[in-house]
């Protein structure tokens, strides 16, 4: 379970964050400053609450995004079983509740003092990479925008702990379709690329230095499974064709949000499924019930244009499945499902993805 989290006190015109302790048995204390210089307003509340930093005790590291890292999310392990994580809102707070909205303006800080250069690429998007004083390598991805203006070969740009690197995002090749994170990593190599393979355990690397535990997440004990199967149960037709979604002439059936981001684009390619409703689809219709057409690990994320995703990936096959569009989900983060596990149901279209080794693949070849 997490460590218990202290809340900040702002102490009049010096603009400083002192703890007050809310729990006890943490690994490590921790402290809170704010760069205010008087105390703020009731407008600028919403403003400080995202911009505080986490620091700890000594003061040499700060946690990499900004604002209460009670209100973040993270797991052990990547989703591919890489050392990296992903910091999230947590998925219990509505997209529309203020505390989400707030998440998505938090700045990403350097954790240490160091050189930074950008290090944009196609699965990242916009990206820092930190080289510490501590001689280690922080990598921070997805970022909306940045600071940072030094390329890789560039002269790098010196900065301090606690330093703005950009504003937490989702841009990267897909992760643009999924909720703002930041994906974090921690590496002990001299110079690694921009792709570099971390070598440190991030969420490791959190607790040693803050005190703060990630979120359970069960190892992979599950058996190796390929995907098979329709993920809807009963009948259905396919209204969208893998080829159809990347072609750019293709615009009939643009019936909900899951047409909005594939249409003529091969980063999206996909299948719709469209249950056969005794009615029209809608919020009247019955709901169709959602399968998993895999065996593995749970991931669901929220988004403003597909709603609803939930994620079932395989390590042992390295076999992800994704459908969009639900209404309600029936599994929670983290959970183990087998081949026809329920995932909730839709009133409309289903959007249907398939990776495998990180290439989309045509999903009604498993069907």
């Amino acid at each position: 379970m997490r460590s218990s989290l202290r809340r900040g006190i702002l102490l009049g015109s010096m603009g400083v964050l002192s703890l007050v302790a809310l729990g006890v048995g943490l690994a490590v204390a921790a402290a809170w400053f704010h760069a205010a210089s008087a105390a703020p307003t009731q407008a600028q509340d919403s403003a400080q609450e995202h911009s505080f930093v986490h620091y700890s005790l000594d003061g040499s590291y700060a946690f990499p995004v900004s604002g209460d890292p009670a209100l973040l999310s993270w797991t052990h392990l990547h989703w591919d079983g890489s050392y990296a994580v992903d910091l999230f809102a947590r998925h219990e707070l509505p997209m529309n509740s203020p505390e989400f909205q707030a998440f998505k303006r938090r700045h990403v800080v350097a954790v240490t003092a160091g050189t930074a250069r950008r290090a944009d690429n196609e699965r990242g998007g916009i990206a820092v990479l930190l080289h510490g004083d501590d001689d280690k390598v922080y990598y921070f991805a997805h970022l909306q925008s940045s600071p940072i203006q030094a390329k890789l070969e560039e002269e790098a740009e010196r900065v301090k702990a606690g330093q703005s690197l950009g504003v937490i995002g989702n841009t990267g090749r897909w992760t643009q379709y999924i909720e703002p994170h930041l994906h974090f990593s921690v590496a002990s190599a001299e110079a690694p690329s921009p792709g570099f393979t971390p070598d440190i355990h991030a969420a490791d690397w959190i607790m040693r230095h803050f005190g703060l535990t990630h979120d359970p997440w069960p190892e992979p004990s599950y058996a190796p499974h390929r995907p098979s199967g329709a993920p809807i149960a009963g009948a259905f037709k396919i209204t969208r064709s893998f080829a159809e979604s990347t072609n750019d002439t293709h615009d009939t059936h643009a019936t909900n949000a899951n047409n909005h981001a594939n249409t003529g684009n091969p980063d999206m390619a996909s299948i719709n499924l469209l249950p056969h409703f005794t009615t029209s689809p809608g919020e009247d219709a019955p709901a169709a019930a959602v399968v998993s057409p895999l065996r593995g690990e749970v991931r669901i994320h929220r988004t403003s244009i597909f709603g609803l995703r939930v994620q079932v990936t395989n390590r042992h096959t390295d076999e992800t499945v994704v459908v969009s569009g639900l209404r309600r989900v029936s599994v929670q983060q983290g959970d183990i499902v087998e081949h026809g596990t329920p995932l909730g149901s839709l009133h409309g279209e289903l959007n249907l993805m398939h990776f495998h080794q990180g290439q989309l693949r045509d999903p009604e070849a498993f069907f």
